[in-house]
């Protein structure tokens, strides 16, 4: 069990990476026996990646078709992520600051630290720290709001994976202002300001996404979603 686990993360990360960095383009197919061919193992650990990736949106699971991946996030996506994230982070602006501990501020600046410091670049490796430390980050401070239905309303949002598909080839260019925004949110916890944290936080998701629509524009990003192929 351990090892088909194991195997299961290493074929997840492989698909993940060749998603992100477009070595598989939307509506490429995923087929399970192939890909068990390929990587020369059974289909447990690959239909197990498979669901992971599934999970976090970066392929559908077509009724009698099977997996492939999925489309590239759009305006209307970005928009929606945004509205979203509006609606949960800055309302539980009293629980956070009620409920998150010392200890977990600690771990929020460690985390801002370390993503002001990595080097950044255009490759997969040098900028899918970022993601996943900001998903760290932000998954953070609302587990820390104490509500289990919110919690899992914010996770099912899984933004993280596929916002990181837009910082293919660009890297993460304006990691100062994003982590200064951090600092800024952490400075409101750790003072207990309730209306502090929920401006602050209104304030990053809003300009964040409004960079990301701006860089998306740059990079030709389309309106609306594409007619799905047929």
């Amino acid at each position: 069990m351990l090892q088909n686990e194991s195997i299961s993360n290493k074929i997840y990360d492989i698909l993940k990476q060749d998603i992100v960095t477009n070595q598989l383009a939307p509506d490429a197919r995923l087929v399970i026996s192939s890909l068990s061919q390929r990587f020369g193992i059974s289909a447990i650990p690959v239909r197990e990646a498979l669901f992971r990736l599934a999970a976090e949106k970066l392929i559908v699971l077509e009724h009698n078709k099977g997996f492939k991946v999925a489309s590239k996030p759009n305006v209307d996506d970005i928009q929606q992520w945004r509205q979203a994230r509006l609606l949960i982070e800055p309302c539980i602006a009293e629980s956070v600051i009620a409920n998150i501990t010392d200890a977990q501020i600690d771990e929020l600046k460690q985390l801002n630290r370390e993503m002001r410091q990595h080097a950044y670049g255009p490759k997969y490796e040098q900028y899918s720290f970022f993601i996943n430390a900001n998903s760290d980050f932000h998954k953070l401070i609302v587990g820390s709001c104490g509500n289990r239905l919110v919690v899992e309303m914010y996770n099912a949002l899984n933004y993280g994976p596929q916002v990181g598909r837009l910082h293919n080839e660009r890297g993460v260019p304006d990691i100062t202002l994003l982590c200064d925004e951090h600092d800024m949110i952490i400075s409101a916890i750790e003072n207990r300001n309730v209306e502090a944290y929920r401006s602050r936080t209104t304030d990053h998701i809003t300009l964040g996404f409004d960079r990301q629509l701006d860089l998306s524009r740059i990079g030709s990003l389309p309106d609306t979603q594409a007619e799905p192929s047929k």
